[in-house]
């Protein structure tokens, strides 16, 4: 697998750096099936709710699997199912072997940076989804606040609330910047909703599914009902969510018969 290096700096407004205690020890908040730590060796231990995790022990989640582990300053991480993943010995780095995580680093903690096969998406008060594949896929979604991704050759995107961007094969640009259904990834995500209790920055990520919805109303935008990898050249990524985006839109109706509403579909001309 190439190395590749991806940059992703997602700030909000107002939000200024601080000196930040490091991600060296974090608590199991919530497991749920089959969690292990496992040790340098690559012995699995289940892990255990309130368990201190002291890097840079591994944590693996089987399938269906899930946990959430969080900092002393509050700093959340989510594990999806099927994930490897560690933080680093200092600083406040998570390394993701393959699988998906949800961040959530609150304003003014000092943020962190998630990096997986090369990449690295630095994170500062915000909540971000990523996932990683073995063989290299690379995937952001942004839940709530703005960002800017950064791939070494200088192309950068700049994303909101909403929207997710794909490193495509070979590590040199990205796909395009898709607005999903924020509504819809929210409802049916068990990292945001698979747990016993609400994810802290539920509130900021319903703020932007008002925004998006009030969009929607206004005939500003309407759901394709198609997975981002439609509009991709293959070898597409994986993992697609429900795309919400007129232009797109457009792309995936226009060898359709209109019909009474399609008027409406994307910008106003």
């Amino acid at each position: 697998m190439k190395t590749i290096l991806l940059i992703v700096t997602l700030t909000m407004i107002g939000c200024c750096m601080v000196t930040a205690a490091p991600l060296t020890e974090n608590t199991f908040t919530e497991i749920i099936k089959e969690v292990n730590t496992l040790s340098p060796a690559g012995e699995a231990l289940p892990a255990n709710v309130s368990e201190v995790l002291k890097a840079p022990q591994r944590v693996r989640t089987g399938s269906q699997s899930r946990a959430e582990l969080t900092a002393p300053d509050k700093t959340i991480t989510r594990v999806g199912a099927n994930t490897v993943f560690s933080y680093a010995d200092s600083g406040r780095t998570l390394n993701l072997e393959h699988g998906s995580l949800l961040f959530h680093a609150p304003k003014g903690v000092g943020g962190g940076t998630i990096k997986s096969g090369g990449a690295t998406a630095a994170v500062l008060g915000t909540t971000l989804m990523v996932s990683a594949t073995e063989s290299g896929d690379f995937k952001v979604i942004l839940l709530e606040g703005e960002g800017k991704v950064t791939l070494p050759n200088g192309t950068s995107v700049t994303l909101k609330a909403g929207q997710e961007v794909y490193v495509l094969p070979g590590g040199t640009k990205f796909s395009k910047v898709f607005n999903i259904n924020l509504d819809k990834l929210v409802d049916s995500s068990l990292l945001v909703k698979g747990f016993s209790h609400e994810l802290s920055s539920l509130p900021l990520i319903q703020l932007a599914i008002k925004d998006q919805k009030a969009m929607i109303l206004a005939g500003g935008a309407t759901d394709t009902g198609t997975a981002p990898e439609f509009f991709i050249p293959p070898p597409s990524p994986g993992n697609g969510q429900n795309v919400l985006d007129p232009a797109l839109t457009q792309t995936a109706l226009e060898n359709r018969t209109p019909k009474q509403g399609d008027s409406t579909i994307g910008p106003k001309q």
